[in-house]
């Protein structure tokens, strides 16, 4: 049995959080929250294939993120092999409810694989699964989600219209779709991610970093 470890799990403060999602996943995910008819919350309704678990849960109101509500998703999004946890990024939960408003499936967003631990990424990698060796996974920022088992395309198609992060579709026997809020890009499997994404998130992040120093 897989035991929550309170330890290692760092949650920003509200203020930090919001200054997260308008910062650095402002110029990479293009958080809606900018939007001026932006409702006075934001509820997401999840579903992991792998645990059985469900989770509804808002995490954003007019007052900013809500601390409680992330780090219930960041124990949802914990590593199932590991039990690792790591803290989620607010601007995936901002691409995931976009994504969410845009798709045509009242379903809710089916889950295959969250937060990664580096030792789980090299696992999958060596295995040849088509895993990015620097992949967003291992920061919080990416998640393997569907929604409409009928067109499981749905949710790759909406996601690289928004243009906000990286958007990959593996039409494999369990159809998903590989959505981050890293630089943008998008691929179709056996197609691979831009190699060298993870490194140009650093670049940005310490420009911004450094302008707002």
């Amino acid at each position: 049995m897989i035991e929550k470890s309170a330890s290692g799990l760092f949650l920003p403060t509200r203020r930090k959080a919001l200054a997260l999602g308008l910062g650095v996943a402002g110029l990479l995910a293009a958080p809606s929250i900018l939007r001026a008819d932006t409702p006075h919350k934001r509820t997401l309704r999840l579903q992991s294939l792998n645990s059985g678990e469900k989770l509804t849960v808002t995490y954003w109101t007019d007052k900013g993120y809500e601390e409680d509500a992330l780090k219930r998703v960041s124990w949802f999004m914990r590593d199932l092999r590991t039990g690792g946890v790591h803290d989620v990024h607010p601007g995936l939960l901002d691409l995931l409810w976009e994504i969410d408003t845009n798709t045509r499936s009242k379903n809710p967003i089916y889950t295959m694989s969250g937060y990664r631990s580096p030792e789980t990424n090299d696992w999958l990698f060596h295995r040849g699964n088509g895993v990015d060796p620097g992949s967003f996974h291992m920061r919080g920022m990416a998640m393997d989600i569907t929604q409409d088992f009928l067109d499981p395309e749905e949710v790759y198609r909406v996601a690289k219209k928004l243009g906000k992060g990286g958007a990959g579709f593996y039409p494999t026997k369990t159809p998903y779709a590989h959505v981050d809020i890293g630089p943008p890009d998008s691929w179709l499997y056996p197609g691979m991610p831009r190699a060298g994404r993870d490194d140009e998130y650093d670049r940005m992040q310490e420009k911004i970093e450094q302008q707002s120093g």
